[in-house]
């Protein structure tokens, strides 16, 4: 089961995801949500969204500490031997430093000091968990100019903050991996949504990159349309935001008007193909 979404979070009214702009708005002019500013957007990733942390009947680290343990204890154990538990509890944090990043097996194992063989069931553990999500590549025809690698998504923001020893929310956003970590916060919320109204976010959730580094965050795809999503931590980041979404055209299906997710404070118009989205109504 996945930790508290963005409207768990906060008690409000929540719909099932749809990228539709006229359905945006309409949610929005209903919303009772209040804005939340960047800084408290990423208050909110550093805790993350376990309910014994959310509703403070645990204290963070003494938290996420116990979790890991517990993990491990129970659910781990029986799957590797007993001299790799060290080692795995390395290979978690090396996961969760590759937050939002492509997944190469090669790297991830020689970094460890696993073969690749063990990296990839290691993996298939902490998705088969829920602690991880791997967000695919949108192939509908393979081709060898796409990045085939999926990306690795923990569900969890503040348990991904934990095990990379963020200190305090306003380190993460200032650091190195605030990016990375804005991004997983998005994409959890999306899949979130997706497990709350039992649909399968593999059938409609990609990412595109490919070898010219031409890249855009999230594709929502749909029978014949696609809706292109970025992410970006800043407020109304500017209209360069959207500037891959024509490459998506080389798959003859309509592009829909994308997002541009930030920390703006309503939906806006950044030209007739897309529109800023606050981060905080994710889920409404």
């Amino acid at each position: 089961m996945a930790s508290f979404s963005n409207v768990e979070k906060y008690d409000q009214p929540g719909h099932k995801f749809d990228p539709d702009i006229k359905i945006l708005l309409k949610r929005e002019k209903d919303s009772q949500m209040s804005y939340r500013t960047r800084a408290e957007v990423f208050e909110d990733i550093f805790i993350g969204g376990m309910p014994d942390v959310v509703l403070n009947k645990s204290r963070r680290d003494v938290y996420f500490r116990s979790y890991i343990d517990t993990y491990i204890e129970k659910d781990v154990k029986r799957l590797i031997s007993e001299d790799s538990e060290t080692t795995f509890r390395n290979f978690i944090s090396l996961v969760a430093l590759r937050t939002s990043a492509e997944l190469h097996y090669d790297k991830l194992a020689g970094e460890t000091g696993i073969d690749v063989r063990t990296c990839k069931r290691w993996i298939s553990i902490l998705e088969t968990a829920g602690i991880i999500f791997l967000l695919h590549p949108y192939m509908p025809n393979i081709s060898n100019r796409i990045i085939k690698a999926p990306k690795i998504y923990f569900m969890d923001t503040g348990l991904c903050a934990y095990l990379c020893r963020w200190p305090d929310a306003k380190m993460l956003e200032n650091g190195a991996m605030s990016g990375a970590f804005y991004e997983t916060y998005v994409v959890s919320e999306f899949i979130k949504n997706f497990y709350a109204y039992n649909m399968d976010p593999n059938e409609y959730l990609f990412y595109y990159r490919d070898k010219d580094q031409k890249e855009v965050d999230l594709l929502y795809v749909r029978t014949g349309e696609i809706y292109p999503i970025e992410i970006k931590k800043s407020i109304s980041p500017g209209k360069k935001s959207t500037k891959n979404f024509s490459v998506l055209e080389k798959y003859k299906m309509t592009i829909k008007p994308g997002l541009v997710i930030d920390s703006c404070e309503k939906i806006t118009p950044i030209n007739e193909n897309a529109y800023y989205y606050p981060v905080f109504r994710l889920g409404e």
